[in-house]
């Protein structure tokens, strides 16, 4: 019998199904997202038809009992853990979503860090951490994405693409606004930073007054 149960291979709804159960059994008892990350877990599922094992930030399920990731191999699933987790409410974010995304010339960093091949992921990231790349990107398109995203909590996020003026290069990236902090946009591993508003932005702005007019704003 156990013989027949690990030659049965999980199709990817039903694996996806009863790992969205478990993980939402273990948030129900008390766990957080965060914590979920860093848990070591395993047993048979809530039904009793599977096992799985939560390490890492990384999900296996499979019909036979697994002690490594890599018995799940050719008859299990695998999922990173952050694709399990069910949206957030977004009035749980209060006024988060009305922040302004970058705008089209805005003038930008660059930053990301690299993957450790793992699906570890920490959520407060030391600056060390950060790497830049060296030009100064151009930001030539902002779309908004709405609906629930697992990787913002629910958020709406936007996908920004950035090109480099002098080499042509640049890229997507997938980021939300970050309260307090109206320079910066984030995602998952990388950030982008304004340094320069778009000229457009500058034009559009009321223009000092000169000093001597001062007296008579």
């Amino acid at each position: 019998m156990a013989e027949a149960q690990r030659e049965r291979v999980m199709h990817r709804e039903i694996g996806m199904d009863l790992a969205e159960r478990v993980v939402l059994d273990l948030l129900e008892g008390g766990r957080s997202r965060q914590s979920l990350r860093k848990h070591l877990a395993a047993g048979p599922t809530p039904c009793g038809t599977a096992f799985y094992l939560l390490r890492d930030g990384g999900f296996a399920v499979a019909y036979f009992p697994i002690a490594q990731f890599t018995d799940a191999n050719g008859r299990g699933l695998f999922f990173p853990i952050r694709d399990l987790f069910p949206p957030v409410h977004k009035p749980a974010h209060g006024e988060v979503d009305s922040l302004e995304p970058f705008q089209v010339g805005d003038q930008v960093f660059v930053m990301d860090r690299d993957s450790d091949g793992s699906w570890h992921y920490e959520d407060e990231v030391r600056a060390s951490e950060w790497h830049r790349l060296i030009p100064v990107f151009t930001v030539v398109s902002v779309r908004p994405c709405a609906g629930h995203h697992t990787q913002f909590g629910g958020r709406d996020y936007y996908q920004v693409k950035v090109k480099d003026r002098e080499r042509g290069g640049g890229g997507c990236h997938d980021l939300v606004p970050i309260v307090g902090r109206p320079w910066q946009m984030r995602g998952e591993g990388e950030c982008l930073i304004r340094v320069k508003p778009s000229v457009l932005a500058i034009a559009t702005s009321s223009p000092a007054l000169p000093a001597q007019l001062d007296l008579f704003a």
